[in-house]
């Protein structure tokens, strides 16, 4: 995963947030409205745990991974007890470790781009991922992401993740991650014990985005499949960006036609 962390560490080095939600020509990002998009996506992640969690968020910690700059850990650590936030990217550290100082209850670990070996087994109450999977060129790699999420919590723990469900390419190039189906899902989990409790899209999002919450459940396998499983109409995108001044190329993504949807391709 040598070339992605290069990637990252080269786009940090270019500008430390205009690569995120890229930027259109001659905008750059202010900081206000950047931590605000942050915050509400962490609000949505937050009505899912309060849905299905088991433990309130101030008594619980809470790992993310990749977490960037940021833009998500800082509004986790607000809410919970501990939020850890792994990257593969160094550059993408620092900056996050500036973003953060503010704060007492948050580590940041460097990962080598598929495991979380620096972490222990059942050691979080919750794990999220959003805006990450997306870019993983690899999807053998993202396999072992969520693996290790759900190795790395305790048990009934929740692992909330979300990518883009329009993906055409088996294998990505640059930031464009590789495709990630129902099937592909259910083939890299086998043997996995945890149960879903959420696919969800937007109705309003243009660009496909699927949301994933799965339960740990040690001694019980799946019940249901990824390809089986009803998929949902719930907020996910809706309301982040609408009066957002930056303008961000999410803007022209979510104005443009909807994309075709490849998450239930054979």
């Amino acid at each position: 995963m040598t070339d992605m962390r290069e990637l990252w560490n080269s786009l940090n080095k270019e500008s430390e947030f205009n690569f995120i939600s890229h930027l259109q020509n001659g905008q750059e990002w202010d900081k206000a409205e950047f931590h605000l998009t942050g915050i509400r996506f962490v609000d949505r992640m937050a009505d899912r745990i309060v849905e299905y969690g088991t433990l309130e968020p101030s008594r619980a910690s809470v790992l993310e991974i990749g977490c960037g700059v940021g833009r998500f850990l800082k509004p986790l650590a607000c809410r919970f007890r501990l939020a850890c936030g792994v990257d593969i990217s160094e550059e993408m550290l620092k900056s996050a470790a500036t973003q953060c100082s503010c704060l007492p209850n948050i580590v940041l670990q460097l990962t080598d781009g598929r495991t979380l070996n620096n972490l222990i087994d059942n050691s979080f109450d919750y794990c999220v991922s959003a805006g990450v999977f997306q870019h993983i060129t690899d999807f053998e790699a993202i396999a072992s992401y969520m693996r290790e999420a759900l190795r790395v919590l305790k048990p009934d723990g929740l692992f909330l993740l979300q990518f883009e469900g329009n993906r055409k390419e088996e294998q990505g190039q640059g930031q464009t991650g590789a495709k990630i189906t129902a099937a592909k899902l259910d083939a890299a989990l086998a043997g996995a014990e945890f149960q879903i409790l959420e696919v969800s899209a937007d109705p309003t999002d243009a660009v496909r985005n699927i949301v994933l919450v799965l339960r740990k459940t040690p001694g019980q396998a799946p019940v249901d499949t990824f390809k089986t499983y009803p998929m949902t109409k719930r907020r996910w995108m809706e309301g982040v960006y609408d009066d957002i001044k930056t303008k961000t190329q999410m803007h022209e993504r979510q104005a443009a036609p909807p994309l075709t949807m490849t998450f239930y391709d054979a």
